[in-house]
């Protein structure tokens, strides 16, 4: 069983009440005392452990989210902002007709612009 830990802790907390998923860069730098080493040690423990969910979206570094609500997301290419969104996983399922195949996670990304970049 692994020590429950303050730094370990501290990096759940800002996983758990942050709006959208975060690198260990973020994460970092809102706990700028605990050295990335250790953020990206404990990342890889609680995503071994499924307390969090690790997203790679074709760039650099991965990203990380607490699994509050099933959602999927949407990636702005221009920004990199990820905006988690809902959809009825049934439907998605049957538009994708795959009858001979048991689904068991669906995870949808979006990529395009976001609006925020429109000046």
């Amino acid at each position: 069983m692994k020590r429950h830990s303050k730094k370990r802790e501290q990096i759940r907390t800002v996983l758990r009440e942050a709006k959208t998923a975060l690198s260990a860069g973020s994460i970092h730098d809102l706990l700028p005392l605990i050295d990335q080493v250790t953020i990206y040690r404990n990342l890889d423990m609680f995503v071994a452990e499924g307390v969090i969910k690790k997203l790679h979206f074709g760039g650099v570094e991965n990203l990380y989210e607490y699994p509050s609500t099933s959602h999927h997301h949407a990636l702005c290419t221009e920004c990199d902002k990820v905006i988690n969104f809902t959809a009825p996983d049934d439907k998605i399922k049957e538009l994708l007709g795959l009858t001979d195949f048991q689904v068991r996670d669906l995870e949808v990304t979006v990529r395009g612009v976001c609006n925020h970049n429109k000046q």
